[in-house]
């Protein structure tokens, strides 16, 4: 029996934490070569971390804004150079790299413009 994650888990999970619960506003998403569209139910991080690894074994964290969002909301899968305004910053920020986790999620770890 397969488990429908975008049904089942993420949409009630983001429908709570998403920017159109916690701020006036939604994300507004403009893939390259294709109308912009409002994101509902997408969580934003200003400040996400993420631990990389050197080839050495020392670790190096940085941080940087990403939004976790639904793969299903978009007409195609999101990409790198895509954009993205989040209300509640007031910024414009560029995809810099989207990483699916396989169960229906995407992480867009983002550049301010």
């Amino acid at each position: 029996m397969s488990i429908d994650w975008d049904d089942l888990v993420l949409g009630p999970v983001m429908g709570i934490f998403g920017e159109d619960a916690a701020h006036a506003g939604l994300p507004i998403y403009t893939p390259r070569g294709l109308p912009a569209f409002v994101l509902a139910d997408a969580v934003f991080d200003a400040q996400y971390e993420q631990v990389v690894l050197d080839g050495e074994g020392s670790q190096q964290t940085t941080r940087r804004p990403v939004l976790g969002v639904r793969r299903s909301l978009f007409p195609r899968d999101p990409a790198q150079d895509d954009l993205v305004y989040i209300p509640a910053t007031g910024k414009n920020y560029l995809v810099k790299n989207p990483q699916p986790d396989g169960h229906g999620q995407v992480l867009l770890l983002l550049m301010e413009t």
